[in-house]
């Protein structure tokens, strides 16, 4: 895979060589991050090209774009190297700014076409909710700031995952996207750098759905109980009901209620991986943890990857709960890339 690099102008493009192998890393988090780290080294043979890597270039790799939002560079005697961080071009969402505000009930897609009018600055964005998941949210005065900041807030308010394709936004429900796969993470077998944070705070063990009314405002169906098989483990722990007017057949709500439970342990954390492998973002993976008896699938939502190395293996976050959402973009704020 080649490294272009493009001037902010868009009028000089050139491949990039003599970039530092073992520092080039790709790193992506779940609506947080995503981003390029490398070195590269001045040389004769790349001389026009590094005179390009300047602050708001564009680094083009791996047919996605990203800006170069973070440089420094070093001489190290006849040696000149810069140290460069690239931010994928959908951060700078920041630049744009809806100065008007809505208030009221609405839904994902109503609140993106507020966002993006009437200038979306060349972003698309297409809602993928096939279950119809979404459900409207009541606003208050939303608005009234940069692009980014309110996508921020809708990915917070209705629980989404934003996946991105260069400036083309498109947003699942939570979960919604990735491909179960069957390379398992476990403890002594391919990691030995684990730290997890468990936390059963959350955990559910039984939950009750209310279907449709009818003209006479009674039910269509009896309302209807899940009790999980872990009830037996934890206990009897009832989650907030499901009331969805939607639901006329008792078994399509029966499936809703056991998607919806939240009856193992909420976990989070990462692991180094000892080889490559090929999971990749957003691939659950079978996690098994003895101590709680823990065999369960989890969600990659983060990875740092090295694609210049072939034999370097990946670093992975896994999280199966809504915790990785709460930090959602915070990442490049907290390190002054935006």
């Amino acid at each position: 895979m080649d490294i272009i690099i493009r001037n902010y102008e868009g009028t000089r493009e050139e491949i990039l060589s003599d970039v530092g192998k073992g520092s080039f890393s790709r790193k992506i988090e779940e609506n947080q991050s995503y981003e390029l780290n490398f070195d590269v080294t001045q040389t004769e043979r790349n001389k026009v090209a590094f005179e390009l890597v300047q602050h708001e270039s564009s680094i083009l790799f791996d047919g996605q774009e990203f800006i170069i939002k973070q440089m420094s560079t070093n001489a190290n005697g006849k040696s000149i190297v810069k140290n460069v961080t690239a931010t994928h071009i959908y951060a700078c969402m920041q630049d744009g700014h809806q100065y008007d505000t809505v208030t009221g009930r609405r839904s994902i897609d109503q609140l993106l076409t507020h966002v993006f009018k009437p200038d979306n600055r060349g972003y698309t964005w297409e809602v993928i909710d096939p279950e119809e998941k979404f459900s409207t949210v009541e606003q208050e005065n939303f608005g009234r700031d940069n692009y980014l900041k309110l996508v921020q807030e809708i990915i917070e308010d209705y629980d989404a995952t934003m996946i991105v394709d260069n400036k083309h936004l498109m947003f699942y429900p939570r979960g919604g996207y990735g491909k179960k796969i069957n390379e398992p993470i476990r403890y002594k077998y391919n990691t030995d750098s684990v730290g997890f944070d468990i936390d059963t705070l959350s955990l559910k063990t039984q939950i009750k759905g209310f279907p449709k009314k009818d003209d006479d405002d009674k039910y269509v169906f009896d309302p209807i109980t899940y009790t999980s098989p872990e009830a037996e483990k934890w206990g009897i722990r009832i989650q907030d009901p499901v009331e969805d007017g939607r639901y006329t057949v008792k078994k399509n709500l029966e499936e809703r209620l056991k998607k919806e439970l939240n009856d193992i342990p909420d976990i989070s954390g990462g692991v180094s991986l000892k080889f490559k492998s090929n999971i990749k973002i957003f691939d659950y993976v079978p996690f098994i943890y003895e101590p709680l008896n823990i065999n369960t699938y989890i969600q990659v939502v983060g990875i740092t990857d090295y694609p210049f190395l072939p034999n370097e293996p990946s670093e992975l976050t896994l999280s199966n709960t809504k915790k990785t959402m709460t930090s959602i973009l915070t990442g490049l704020v907290k390190k002054g890339v935006l």
